[in-house]
């Protein structure tokens, strides 16, 4: 499956008809998408032999500082090299379009150890030696306003919401269809102003790089009609948060691994979800990098608090999505709630399938579902039924990480080493600013 996949990203694509510039697209450890623009008359060139960039780049954080504890400094070069399978047409950004880009040596062809998504690549490889796959889709939250305010002011789900933002939905949807993503459904969250957008699944690394198109896909929508966005996890502290809970399912061949065919989890599917509940603390310090992260996750706001599963239980970690009735078995999936725009998509991905993959290869049993509010439970019920805290800081999620062997075998010493610098950099910043500083800088960036 692997191999299929290396095949179709070396086969050319024509650049989309009146492009300028093609973005040679990455994702930092901040989970903010970078690129270097390349121009047409280039483009050829450039498809083979790469772009150069400083290695020093992904020890960035957000402010631009570089963290020389990740290992990584101003010496030092990577190239850029496109999977041209990803080829895609910016519509919002006339004469632009996007490709998806690996990590490499200078010599165009050694993968990069310190590449997120060539991390994904390598989980990947490994599930492709057992003849397994993951289909997977990201669900984005985010608010839009306009000089006026937010587009409404009604409760969860309220009808009208659609009303006023008409006109950035319809937009939306016919920019994703040209994109070559599918738009499944969209309603108005908790905020004012706060809507819910889910795509159709892929294959796991097309469903991160989907992500990060469908991220530039609302920034640019909104922009060229005038409209402000941000998809931070917590951007008004008084307000609701936004996550981007992350869909995974596992396929041998083409039957469903991990529910049977009523839609129950099967022996796999149970060591799967019980390897996520066990390195849920070191798989959050990807999934959930941010300071701003952790003023989102709290009981009561349906984004998870505790370290738990359950059927469709919407306060737990891991949720079990109901299947669809008569597709059962290739329409359950498994949710994690803690998941948010500051996660690197290919690093989230990789992490979880890594810690679902040790349990399935150990024999995990989770235990029973947890069928309540995790919060509304005494800790004695909660220390019986083994359901734990979920780390309550990015230090505690990474110094987790740092104790996982597991995860850092999986993904490697010097990724997770960068990850681990960078994030441990933006909380003691946020240590030294207030709350309300933390959420509204997320707020900007995001």
């Amino acid at each position: 499956m692997q191999a299929e996949h290396d095949a179709r990203e070396n086969v050319a694509r024509p650049l989309p008809e009146n492009t300028l510039w093609v973005r040679f697209v990455f994702v930092d450890h901040a989970g903010i998408p970078k690129c270097k623009a390349v121009h047409r008359d280039s483009f050829e060139g450039r498809a083979s032999a790469g772009v150069g960039l400083a290695k020093g780049v992904l020890a960035l954080d957000p402010s631009g500082a570089l963290h020389p504890e990740s290992g990584l400094s101003p010496v030092g070069e990577c190239r850029l090299v496109p999977d041209l399978s990803t080829l895609t047409a910016l519509p919002f950004a006339r004469g632009q379009a996007m490709v998806s880009c690996d990590m490499t040596e200078p010599d165009a062809s050694t993968p990069w150890e310190g590449c997120p998504r060539s991390g994904l690549k390598r989980i990947l490889g490994r599930l492709s030696e057992r003849d397994y796959k993951s289909l997977a889709s990201y669900e984005a939250e985010f608010y839009v306003w306009d000089a006026d305010g937010p587009l409404d002011r009604t409760p969860y789900a309220g009808s009208y919401a659609l009303t006023p933002a008409a006109d950035f939905v319809a937009e939306l949807a016919e920019t994703l269809e040209e994109m070559g993503i599918r738009p499944e459904q969209c309603h108005a969250e908790v905020g004012q102003g706060n809507l819910e957008l889910s795509v159709g699944e892929d294959e796991a690394l097309a469903a991160a790089d989907k992500r990060v198109m469908v991220l530039e896909a609302i920034r640019g929508v909104a922009y060229r009609m005038g409209l402000r966005t941000t998809m931070a996890p917590k951007p008004y502290l008084e307000g609701a948060g936004n996550g981007h809970h992350l869909h995974v399912s596992l396929y041998e061949g083409d039957v469903p691994l991990l529910f049977d065919a009523s839609g129950a989890l099967s022996n796999p599917g149970l060591g799967f979800v019980a390897g996520i509940l066990e390195h849920m603390p070191a798989v959050m310090a990807f999934t959930a990098p941010s300071p701003n992260s952790y003023q989102r996750l709290a009981p009561g706001m349906w984004a998870s608090a505790y370290a738990a599963y359950g059927l469709d239980n919407r306060e737990a970690a891991v949720r079990l999505a109901s299947p669809v009735a008569g597709r059962e078995s290739a329409t359950a999936n498994v949710e994690l709630k803690p998941v948010d725009v500051t996660s690197n998509p290919y690093l989230a991905l990789a992490a979880i399938l890594a810690a679902g993959m040790d349990g399935m290869d150990r024999g995990l049993d989770p235990g029973e579902p947890t069928m309540v509010d995790p919060a509304t439970l005494s800790e004695k019920e909660r220390a019986s039924k083994d359901i734990r805290p979920l780390p309550a800081s990015p230090d505690e999620a990474l110094d987790a990480l740092e104790q996982d062997d597991v995860l850092v075998e999986a993904l490697g010493g010097p990724l997770v080493h960068t990850h681990v610098a960078v994030a441990r950099a933006q909380a003691a910043m946020a240590r030294e600013l207030p709350p309300e500083e933390v959420a509204a800088t997320a707020a900007m960036l995001y």
